[in-house]
């Protein structure tokens, strides 16, 4: 339970993920790395990369020109 995944964009921004978010036995929700939007290649302003969080109330952790994703453990 103490693992998260950090997502890192081209802007310096970053977002976490609890990786419990991912795991189907958890949870329903779906958590997306995306590289098109409507059949075509993303935009240079949103890719080649980016986290799509369908079911949060605020895209704050839709991260655009997502560059990295480490997994990492919380001390």
């Amino acid at each position: 339970m103490s693992l998260y995944l950090l997502v890192e964009a081209a802007d310096g921004y970053r977002a976490v993920f609890a990786l419990q978010e991912f795991d189907a036995g958890s949870t329903d929700r779906k958590i997306y790395l995306v590289t098109k939007r409507d059949g075509k290649q993303l935009s240079d302003r949103e890719g080649p990369f980016r986290i799509v969080y369908p079911d949060e109330k605020r895209p704050a952790r839709w991260v655009r020109q997502v560059t990295a994703l480490r997994i990492r453990q919380a001390n």
